[in-house]
């Protein structure tokens, strides 16, 4: 617990260290200048684009859990998931997402293995899908807008896709194969020897849901949309009228994936950083400043709408 708790707070140190530095480097009083000139209705409406992708990711819960006959109401599902929403944003890595299922039980006391198995294989999807976008992003870029990225940068958003895309395929593997080599595998890490019951329950459950893959892809685009929406909306809000909704919708997975990143607690300063490079290499004028004041408004927004959660947590 001890070096669990040191580590957090390592975590929490250099995504502080990591804002500072940009704080350094970029002007921070342009910065909260241009956080001051936000239009407040194009913000609301950001929240309300935000709302909506979390009633889809809720509904996309309570249609999983129905294909298990789990019967719960799309009330408890959407508090459950909107708890793990709060939860991420506070842990490193979004891990605290992987508590929907325990928030559920809470509310409707479903089973623990059940709920783990209608986030995890498209948790799974989600991670295959943000490489995709964002690796077509990355060709758009390249060579529709002519973005002069360099080699190290290249190289390391190619590493960190290959990482993600193998950890989507790997849940998918570990979930939806019916060979036993995969138990096997697993039943020799110690610390999962001991849950080997619960896997094998969730791991028959998950092939409850995998006729529900071009659902799971449907409702994810859909999602996909509406964050695009929410990144344009904030990006007007901010005064920025030289990204299309194309732009952003290529952008959100590119950049959004260094969240999931456990280095800091829901990528502080990953993303912050990311997006002020993305937007001065697009050719925003100011787009350091715009860039920075750009994700710390995102994150904002999406924290206020996300504490709604906290009827979830606490209930």
């Amino acid at each position: 617990m001890f070096m669990t708790n040191k580590r957090k707070l390592a975590q929490v140190l250099i995504g502080i260290a990591i804002l500072a530095l940009l704080f350094y480097k970029i002007d921070i009083h342009e910065v909260m200048e241009a956080i001051r000139s936000v239009n407040i209705m194009l913000f609301v409406a950001a929240a309300c684009s935000y709302l909506c992708y979390n009633l889809f990711m809720a509904y996309r819960l309570y249609y999983l859990l129905g294909t298990m006959d789990s019967k719960v109401g799309f009330t408890h599902s959407f508090f459950a998931h909107i708890a793990g929403m709060i939860a991420s944003d506070v842990t490193p890595g979004r891990a605290g997402f992987f508590l929907v299922p325990y928030f559920l039980k809470n509310r409707t006391n479903t089973s623990i293995t059940v709920a783990m198995a209608a986030i995890l294989a498209p948790q799974g999807i989600e991670f295959i899908l943000k490489v995709v976008g964002g690796s077509i992003g990355l060709v758009f870029f390249i060579t529709v807008i002519s973005m002069d990225i360099s080699a190290s940068m290249l190289v390391s958003l190619c590493i960190g896709c290959c990482i993600f895309a193998g950890l989507g395929v790997i849940i998918l593997w570990t979930l939806w194969t019916r060979e036993t080599l995969s138990g096997s595998l697993l039943a020799r890490i110690p610390f999962i020897r001991q849950f080997q019951d619960e896997y094998k329950s969730m791991k028959e459950k998950s092939f409850l849901i995998r006729d529900s893959i071009h659902v799971i892809l449907i409702l994810y685009l859909i999602c996909w949309l509406f964050l695009a929406l929410q990144w344009q909306l904030i990006g007007l809000s901010l005064g920025i009228t030289g990204l299309s909704f194309w732009t952003y919708f290529l952008l959100h997975p590119l950049i959004t994936i260094l969240r999931f990143v456990p280095v800091t607690v829901s990528g502080l300063g990953l993303m912050e950083g990311t997006t002020a490079l993305m937007f001065l290499l697009l050719g925003i004028p100011n787009g350091e400043v715009l860039g920075l004041s750009f994700a710390l408004v995102v994150r904002l927004n999406m924290i206020l709408v996300n504490c709604i959660g906290l009827k979830g947590v606490f209930s």
